[in-house]
């Protein structure tokens, strides 16, 4: 009986050694999330347009000077690069890790940034020179995507625009820059005049597709004096700040998304859905937040996100 116990203790002690040692593994290396967006809407021009998203870094290493990244990245083929915010973590301002992957990336194609919640609190008073971000950004060929980016192609085009309400209660106290609002006159002039443009929100916390949240809501209609109409005007979103989830289990999902709680579900949390015509990609990006017993991900590899654009006939 004595010889049963002892197996029994020995075989749970290997188990969680085990088990430990897959989470370490796990939360150290990095994988590719390929998905596709589809939309009748898309120009032939762009049928096939690929995007590399890199989100949610959190100060996070993937071997000395972020090597194991940025060999990954290189393998990829892509059109455009897109950073979609949170590059520092809570509980530390150090850029290095940021800027040990921006200096080790390919430098021949676009590529464009977003603010989070850790980075300014998604801020865009801050996106100009002499803040830090920006001065790092800019030092490696990385320009701010605020307000927004017409990509062209054969005389074809997307639009890239930035959510407008992303930062909605971070920047009513805070005095815009007269340069981004005056990009932000000229950006929005370009973009009315465009005929049945395909959009694209490139947002660092999503936008719920299933719902308005009602503080947004509130802001829309109170502050900037929108009428109650729908509140997406765009065709696909890409974003990050869930982390997927950081913690999933098999057949249940996520356990706990920041802003969603617990048992979020998967909209609105990861991957790819569609509703009321809408498609959503939400990237599970490579970092963690939370407090430190928690900060690990659990059946949810970093990643990347590789974005094909695909035109439905």
């Amino acid at each position: 009986m004595k010889l049963k116990k002892m197996s029994l203790v020995i075989g749970c002690i290997l188990l969680l050694i085990g088990f430990i040692s897959y989470i370490v593994w796990d939360n150290n290396r990095v994988v590719v999330d390929k998905v596709t967006l589809s939309s009748q809407k898309l120009s032939d021009s762009f049928d096939g347009y690929t995007i590399l998203q890199i989100t949610d870094l959190h100060g996070k290493s993937f071997g000395k000077d972020q090597k194991a990244l940025v060999n990954l990245i290189k393998k990829q083929k892509y059109d455009l690069v897109l950073f979609t915010g949170d590059y520092i973590s809570d509980d530390t301002q150090d850029l290095k890790p940021l800027e040990d992957l921006l200096k080790g990336l390919p430098t021949e194609k676009e590529m464009f940034y977003i603010l989070g919640n850790t980075d300014e609190d998604n801020s865009v008073a801050t996106l100009v020179s002499g803040n830090r971000f920006y001065d790092l950004f800019i030092k490696y060929g990385v320009k701010p995507l605020y307000p927004g980016q017409e990509i062209t192609k054969n005389g074809e085009s997307i639009w890239l625009k930035t959510n407008p309400y992303a930062s909605a209660f971070y920047e009513i106290s805070r005095d815009i820059p007269q340069e981004l609002i005056n990009a932000k006159n000229e950006f929005d002039a370009q973009y009315k005049s465009a005929v049945n443009p395909f959009t694209i929100e490139v947002s660092h916390r999503p936008t719920e597709i299933d719902h308005e949240n009602e503080l947004i809501h509130d802001y829309r209609t109170n502050i900037l004096n929108e009428t109650d109409k729908e509140w997406i005007d765009w065709d696909v979103s890409i974003n990050g700040h869930t982390h997927g989830g950081q913690m999933v289990l098999p057949f249940i999902g996520p356990l706990y998304a920041p802003n969603y709680g617990f048992m979020p579900g998967k909209v609105n949390v990861r991957g790819v859905h569609t509703e009321n015509g809408h498609t959503q990609y939400i990237c599970s990006g490579l970092g963690v937040s939370g407090p430190a017993f928690a900060k690990f991900r659990l059946f949810n590899t970093p990643s990347i996100g590789l974005i094909t654009l695909k035109k439905i006939l």
